[in-house]
């Protein structure tokens, strides 16, 4: 790995942040509207990062509605390309006292491109308090080297800070399908925490990738992710992320994303098409 000291370049392109100020609502009988415009920057070839996705989903879920409580869980289907034009519709499925669902189908050319479901949940009173399983001994971020991005790499990669904790890389054949990776998005300004967190869980590519030997595409079809807390500010957050098995061109992958004290943020699941 070589050391980069160099940000990636962020004078033309859109931050997350910028996406987020731009929606701009349009209301509807049934459901309230967003519009937005997905910068090329974002894009993983013929469709938008599925981060940016779901993270201006909740952004316009949390523009039409910000008294809702603590995000607690998302599921998202990626259902067909989003291009740079895109509209979120937000709607309430049910809102009761302890918990209220909502979903946001994500429509691009016409069509519902993504459809994520967002439940969210105020703080109750427990005395069952726990946080079992013990976070990997890894060196910090800050002993470790960038991450250098390939001249193949996906657009989106530009706009996140990675550096590898542990595993192998991509397309070395390894027998390991697992890879730690500490990550943060690169431009961090006028962004909340919770917003910019949903869009840096998926930022890195899936776990089988280590075991290809040549290039080859790969979709995410589905992505699932449970809130255990949100982090406080926008510093490096640790994902472990294993593809638990792979077979007749689809991976399992979880996912556990950790705060730099060791603390556990969220965990996660994803189904990945594999084309390998």
């Amino acid at each position: 790995m070589t050391q980069d000291t160099t940000a990636p370049s962020q004078d033309t392109a859109p931050s997350l942040g910028d996406m987020v100020k731009a929606l701009t609502p349009e209301a509807t009988d049934s459901a309230t509207r967003y519009s937005g415009r997905i910068s090329p920057s974002w894009m993983q070839g013929r469709t938008a990062f599925g981060g940016i996705t779901a993270a201006l989903a909740l952004a316009a879920t949390r523009k039409a509605r910000p008294d809702l409580p603590k995000l607690r869980s998302m599921q998202v289907s990626f259902l067909r390309p989003i291009s740079e034009e895109v509209t979120f519709e937000v709607t309430a499925i049910r809102e009761g006292r302890s918990s209220s669902f909502f979903q946001v189908d994500a429509i691009s050319d016409g069509k519902t491109g993504a459809r994520c479901t967002f439940v969210f949940g105020a703080d109750r009173d427990s005395a069952i308090v726990h946080d079992y399983g013990p976070a990997p001994a890894l060196p910090d971020p800050d002993e470790l080297p960038d991450l250098v991005r390939r001249s193949k790499a996906p657009s989106f990669f530009s706009n996140f800070q990675a550096r590898v904790a542990d595993g192998d890389p991509l397309i070395s054949g390894s027998a390991r399908p697992e890879v730690l990776v500490w990550s943060r998005l690169a431009v961090r300004d006028g962004i909340d925490p919770e917003i910019a967190f949903i869009c840096n869980a998926d930022s890195l590519p899936p776990a089988a990738m280590t075991t290809f030997t040549v290039p080859a595409p790969i979709s995410t079809i589905t992505w699932s992710l449970d809130m255990a807390r949100c982090p406080a500010d926008l510093d490096w957050t640790l994902t472990r992320t294993t593809s638990k098995q792979a077979s007749d061109g689809y991976s399992v992958q979880d996912m556990e994303i950790r705060a730099r004290d060791g603390s556990l943020l969220a965990s996660a699941q994803q189904m990945v098409a594999l084309f390998a």
